[in-house]
């Protein structure tokens, strides 16, 4: 059974702030390190992507042990950034006795409608067993789903997921997975000059 009971996700705005990073993750990158261990944050990854002409932090972090209050943040560059937390709206059941050693993690974002929120939420919460199996088979491990809002108002999705060996295309084939993707994507908006999900870029990556 997997031992991290906390997964949380974060957003930052970096406006001002944006010459600063990511180069400012990597030359503390050390002293952040041993931070984290300490507080008891088994992973933390950061990335940034830019929406609608503004650069944001997107954060993931799992925490060990008891987890924490809500009050403590530990997040690198919390002192600099003001963090908002995001909502948990899915999470991808392990299976026990899974080998999660050597998995490949990205952070991917899309938007999603306002009035379709719940809408996507249920189809999650209600998500058929195949789909799941059909994900599974193709390599997903882990996956968690967040969805954040943006000063703007602006909603959007954040899915940190990790595989295993090299995604198969073959899915995408597969009539099942393309109703569900069709459903699903009924909810999304992906974000300009894309189709679906985007890659965000990682600028900080720390796992115990």
């Amino acid at each position: 059974m997997e031992r991290t009971k906390w997964k949380h996700a974060y957003t930052a705005e970096l406006g001002a702030e944006e010459k600063q990073y990511p180069e400012w993750f990597q030359k503390e990158k050390g002293r952040l390190d041993k931070e984290l261990e300490g507080a008891g944050i088994r992973k933390c990854r950061i990335y940034i992507q830019e929406l609608k002409g503004e650069k944001y932090l997107f954060c993931y972090t799992e925490e060990e042990g008891e987890g924490s209050d809500g009050d403590s943040l530990m997040i690198p560059g919390r002192e600099e950034l003001s963090w908002k937390e995001g909502r948990h709206v899915y999470e991808f059941k392990v299976h026990e006795g899974d080998d999660l050693s050597g998995l490949s993690a990205r952070g991917i974002i899309i938007g999603v409608k306002r009035e379709l929120l719940d809408e996507y939420v249920r189809l999650h919460d209600e998500q058929p067993q195949i789909i799941h199996d059909l994900c599974y088979a193709n390599g997903f491990r882990r996956s968690s789903i967040y969805v954040t809002e943006l000063s703007g108002g602006d909603l959007y999705l954040l899915q940190f997921v990790e595989c295993k060996g090299e995604e198969n295309p073959a899915l995408y084939e597969n009539e099942t997975y393309q109703e569900w993707l069709r459903v699903t994507g009924e909810c999304q908006t992906p974000l300009p000059g894309e189709s679906f999900w985007k890659e965000m870029k990682l600028v900080y990556e720390f796992e115990k």
